[in-house]
């Protein structure tokens, strides 16, 4: 019956016979005409089977040259430069959409039965392609209506149903999918009234012809340039999906680019070409895309950083399927070893034995294998790129490190910039080839990015960068070390706060260079995305070994400089929010004390723990040091009766304890003699959040960021540069101090911080209460001791003027590295001003 989902041809082209369901388009994208439902149930099963739809399938403008913008003479359609948001008018906007729009309906158009549609990729990590079908048209809808285009929904059943996709937490997240999807027909109705409207938008909007200036990220334009990047973002999500499923289920439309011809096809040729390795020497790069740049960007790609690179070597070209082959065979996916246990898990869970787009051809012990193209089973292209997930990335670098005996591994983000052609101080669109040349164009010239080719091609077929790299972008994607961060002076965008906060949580890796699918801003010189390790996508390999420095190279000085997955800040840089993360003498002690004082405090379990052991039970108990003592404060003045109005925080360290107690108190102090501790408690109260590092092993680090609790009130915290012994005079007294301190201290339980709690100048009012906490990494010195009984004026004050009311042990858990911890079990004791004396 109508909107059946079996495993029927899918036609929407109305003929005679059938008066099969579907909407009629005209060249000018309007439509005509509503053809209704055929009461004939069974239309859709006995229409004349063809491969492929007709113009009536194109909600827009379909596929032909002349009619949509980015078809050529040949009939085959590519992607158009990505626009100059500086130069642009309606025109050139109309053309963009009209090309961005007919390019996912051409990639749809290649599913062949409605199974295709509703089948679940067989992995479950992701919503069956009808999701992806109707998204991009919802977002459309949805981001409208946030700039204040639209005042109501078209569809808000299917704008709600089609708003979110999935990012599951592991690769063992599996799920059945239960959703009632709606049918084909309805979706492809909407996305018909979708496109009217949108356009309808366009045409109507100012942009930089009509306004005489730019548009840029706070001009409610910006919403349909971001709606336009988002819809090309699903091409390769969709691309992927398509790729994974039975073959038979998909057919390219003749419009849509055909796989390039493979050229070495024998086992004899499968090392071909030589892939040496190619030296960069230690230098400068510059990462963050200028807020003045012309092109849409997603948030993540803004803010600056300047980075000090040590000299490295990399692969000159992508890894390939030949080489990729000598792993298999030799049993890499059958050996623990070249594993993590993520890893493993996976390769274990699914039975891997190959990469996902091989395909058996034979016995499973002769090694033949095909190749799977998103629509085409070829015979294997021994040197096209492999694609692969994180995980098979890293073991092939852990396989070819024991067979060459030298640590190999994948290139980081700033290693890609130092393989890239230099970029003046003030780039421009002349820089960035996926604002000058279509698809079409960059075919010519062999580069396989913008949708130049339907398929990857060799890895030696494109020009080499000016440092000797093949495909630094495009062909597939190159997995990084880093873990996917923000970069200093990252900010949210209103039109879209959840693009990239979710995935800095330190469990999506970094995906650089654009694939031979990556469109618009995924194919420029500024595109930065993240994917789970465990998920693959046209994803590849490239080779990377650090080199040592000679000593007295820039590479290994200490002036002001910090490390960043094996590169090293520059003198002058501010880590995030424009926060310096290290002391002015770059030790790297300091930048060590920093990182752990940011997972101390803000830090997840799992963030603590990390993916190389199991969060054990004394760990969970462990964790939490900050907010738990916190609890303990409050919890002991409710139950004196105590109004909880002020609080001071002494040894503050960033800041974790004074905002929790925002949570309790209506006014906090934090104090500590670290500026750098200072100033990202300020920058966290600004912006909310602060990335980080974690140390891993070695090298390894990963990528955080601190994010506050909803619950915190960060307008009630403020922040003060001082020493503990020598507290500011004027800072008044409060119902609460908080006296834990930070891993750089050893002033916080001074005898003249102690003398500051009693007298007439005392930090705390009478009946106040006083937290102390044993210095944190020297339990030889004992807080409680000092306080009562250590002879000195101070402590013969305080045991005059304070009674004890609690004494616990309160365990806490410092990470050293992925397989070294420190649990420490400081005394903690709470204390009641109940004699105040003025002299």
């Amino acid at each position: 019956m109508l909107g059946d989902k079996g495993d029927t041809p899918l036609l929407l082209n109305k003929s005679p016979a059938t008066g099969d369901v579907g909407v009629i388009v005209d060249h000018t994208g309007d439509t005509k005409r509503d053809i209704q439902a055929s009461s004939n149930a069974t239309s859709l099963r006995t229409a004349p089977h063809s491969l492929y739809r007709d113009e009536r399938w194109f909600t827009g403008k379909a596929p032909y040259a002349g009619i949509c913008p980015g078809v050529n003479d040949s009939g085959i359609i590519s992607s158009l430069p990505l626009p100059n948001l500086a130069t642009s008018g309606q025109p050139e906007l109309l053309q963009y959409f009209d090309n961005t729009w007919t390019l996912q309906e051409t990639l749809f158009a290649g599913l062949r039965t409605r199974a295709a549609f509703y089948r679940q990729p067989d992995h479950k990590l992701r919503h069956p392609l009808i999701f992806y079908y109707g998204h991009p048209a919802a977002f459309y809808i949805n981001k409208l209506r946030v700039a204040g285009y639209l005042n109501s929904p078209i569809n808000a059943h299917l704008e709600a149903l089609l708003e979110a996709g999935v990012d599951e937490n592991s690769w063992d997240d599996l799920a059945k999918d239960v959703t009632d999807w709606p049918a084909v027909e309805e979706v492809h109705e909407y996305r018909a009234k979708v496109y009217r409207l949108a356009r309808e938008v366009i045409a109507t909007t100012k942009f930089a012809t009509e306004l005489g200036r730019p548009i840029n990220m706070d001009d409610p334009a910006w919403a349909i340039v971001m709606a336009f990047e988002h819809d090309r973002i699903h091409l390769e999500t969709s691309s992927v999906l398509m790729r994974e499923l039975p073959v038979d289920l998909v057919s390219r439309h003749p419009a849509w680019p055909g796989p390039t011809a493979a050229a070495r096809t024998s086992r004899e040729e499968r090392l071909l070409p030589a892939n040496e390795m190619v030296s960069v020497p230690a230098g400068e790069v510059s990462l963050g895309k200028p807020n003045d740049f012309p092109s849409f960007g997603w948030d993540n790609e803004y803010g600056s950083q300047r980075l000090k690179v040590g000299a490295f070597q990399a692969s000159r070209y992508l890894i390939s399927n030949g080489e990729f082959y000598d792993f298999v065979v030799s049993g890499g996916y059958r050996e623990r070893r070249f594993w993590s246990d993520d890893g493993w898990g996976q390769v274990r869970l699914h039975n891997k034995k190959w990469p996902r787009f091989w395909v058996l051809d034979g016995p499973a012990g002769l090694h033949e294998y095909r190749l799977r193209t998103v629509f085409d089973v070829i015979p294997m292209a021994w040197d096209w790129p492999v694609c692969v997930n994180y995980h098979e990335a890293k073991a092939f670098c852990s396989w070819r490190s024991e067979r060459s005996g030298t640590t190999l591994r994948i290139m980081t983000e700033a290693e890609h910039h130092r393989m890239r052609d230099p970029l003046p101080d003030n780039p421009g669109c002349k820089d960035d080839m996926a604002m000058h040349s279509d698809g079409h164009q960059l075919a010519r010239q062999g580069i396989n990015l913008n949708l130049a080719f339907g398929s990857e091609t060799p890895t030696d077929g494109s020009p080499l960068s000016a440092s000797g790299f093949g495909d630094v972008f495009g062909n597939v994607w190159q997995w990084c070390e880093d873990a996917f961060a923000p970069l200093p002076g990252f900010a949210v965008h209103p039109y879209y706060e959840d693009f990239s906060t979710p995935f800095y949580e330190g469990q999506h890796q970094l995906l650089l260079g654009g694939s031979f699918i990556a469109t618009g801003d995924e194919a420029s010189i500024w595109g930065r995305i993240p994917f789970r390790p465990h998920f693959l996508q046209h994803s590849g390999i490239r080779l990377a070994r650090s080199v040592a420095e000679p000593a007295g190279n820039g590479a290994g000085t200490r002036n002001g400089t910090g490390t960043r997955n094996g590169v090293r800040e520059s003198n002058g840089t501010t880590a995030r929010n424009g926060v310096s993360s290290y002391s002015g003498d770059g030790d790297c002690d300091v930048t060590r004390a920093f990182n752990q004082c940011m997972l101390l405090h803000y830090g997840s379990v799992a963030e603590t723990v990390g993916p190389a052991l199991p969060a054990v039970s004394w760990m969970e108990l462990a964790h939490g040091f900050v907010q738990r003592v916190v609890n303990l404060l409050v919890e002991t003045a409710q139950a004196q009766g105590l109004e909880l109005r002020s609080a001071l925080d002494v040894g503050c360290a960033v800041g974790g304890a004074s905002f929790a107690l925002t949570q309790h108190f209506s006014s906090v102090v934090g104090v500590d003699e670290d500026q750098v501790f200072i100033e990202t408690a300020r920058a966290m109260a600004r912006a909310g959040n602060q990335a980080y590092q974690r140390y891993d092993r070695g090298q390894r680090v990963t990528n955080l960021l601190a994010r506050l609790n909803t619950s915190v009130r960060p307008e009630r915290v403020s922040f003060q540069l001082a020493e503990a012994s020598i507290l500011p005079t004027g800072i008044g007294s409060f119902d609460a101090v908080l006296a834990v301190g930070n891993p750089r201290s050893s002033r916080v339980h001074s005898t003249a911080f102690f003398e500051r709690l009693c007298g007439p100048d005392a930090v705390v009012r009478p009946g106040g209460l006083v937290l102390l906490v044993d210095d944190i990494l020297d339990c030889q010195s004992n807080a409680t001791e000092n306080a009562a009984s250590n002879g000195s004026s101070g402590g013969m004050r305080m045991a005059s003027e304070y009674e004890p009311l609690r004494s616990c042990d309160v365990p806490m858990i410092i990470r050293e590295h992925e397989r070294h911890f420190q649990h420490i079990v400081p005394r903690v004791t709470v204390w009641q001003r109940v004699n105040a004396r003025q002299s």
